[in-house]
């Protein structure tokens, strides 16, 4: 285990620089760094990495090794590593992974600093499993070939190109989801959520914004209390429900695909194949190439349209 408190002499832009130069996704590039570490791993690898008010940013690399780069920000400025920090940062190995935690220092003169945050980009061999969280900042994760866990309090959440389950919250940003295969659950309370190019069983939740999914195969729920759901299905799996409270819904449905539909709004229309159903202006309700897979479309603060 290594405690990291203060200042850190010998950190900064030294032996990581030329490989986080090429960093996937992080919003960290040219700012001063407080400190570099890097530790061996066995793979398959796990990684645990929490921190306060910033951001973290995982991506993979072809290396048996953990590589974390830490930022620490005071009052609007990045510390060198020479800097006195208001911060403990704790990194604890073991031969398959890495735990690394940051906090306040609580005590002596930085008593109750709290104009004070942590950042990581971090990265890791391709087949480890990665939980991040933060407490108001964003959180990313790209490349990756394990389960994935993206938790922020107040910020964005991105994964990208991740072979395995996705778990994305956030309390006040947005999701972004692209090129999963796994089980994924996005969950927002004051943001969209965007989805595009996943397999798997898909479970999105929004209560302040809009949900679009793009390309997606599976059992999928998509529900939103304040927005509009724009969806298009490559293919279907057990079930697919679409709901929303104010907004309106726009969906593509695969052809050659068996369906017991429910679709109900201010208004709904339904270019489909071989539909068989009891159509007005607000509901259809009936099957598609004799029944199947149950869809349920509802809205009640808008019009629906389901077509091919």
């Amino acid at each position: 285990m290594f405690l990291m408190s203060g200042a850190i002499s010998g950190s900064g832009t030294g032996f990581l620089s030329h490989v986080f130069a090429g960093g996937k996704g992080s919003n960290l590039q040219n700012k001063t760094v407080w400190h570099d570490e890097r530790v061996p791993v066995t793979v398959p690898a796990w990684l645990n990495a929490s921190t306060f008010g910033g951001s973290v940013t995982v991506s993979s690399h072809d290396h048996d090794e953990i590589m974390v780069r830490i930022y620490v920000r005071q009052n609007n400025r990045w510390l060198a590593g020479s800097d006195d920090a208001p911060v403990e940062v704790t990194i604890t190995d073991a031969p398959d992974g890495l735990e690394v935690t940051a906090e306040r220092k609580r005590n002596g003169i930085f008593r109750n600093i709290s104009n004070v945050s942590v950042s990581y980009d971090i990265l890791v061999p391709r087949q480890t499993e990665v939980r991040a969280k933060t407490s108001g900042g964003s959180v990313a994760a790209y490349d990756i070939a394990h389960n994935v866990s993206l938790i922020t309090s107040g910020g964005p959440v991105t994964a990208e190109r991740v072979t395995g389950d996705v778990l994305a919250r956030t309390s006040g940003g947005t999701v972004t989801v692209r090129d999963v295969t796994g089980d994924l659950t996005a969950r927002t309370s004051g943001g969209g959520i965007s989805i595009a190019n996943a397999t798997g069983k898909i479970s999105a939740n929004t209560s302040g914004g809009s949900v679009r999914l793009e390309n997606v195969a599976g059992a999928i729920d998509a529900r939103t209390s304040g927005g509009s759901i724009n969806a298009r299905i490559a293919q279907l799996q057990d079930h697919l429900t679409l709901h929303t409270s104010g907004g309106s819904i726009n969906v593509r449905l695969p052809r050659d695909t068996g369906m017991d539909l429910r679709a109900s709004g201010s208004s709904v229309s339904a270019d489909l194949d071989d539909l068989d159903a009891n159509i007005s202006q607000r509901n259809v309700d009936g099957s598609v190439l004799g029944g199947g897979i149950p869809v349920s479309i509802r809205t009640s603060g808008g019009s629906v349209r389901v077509s091919h």
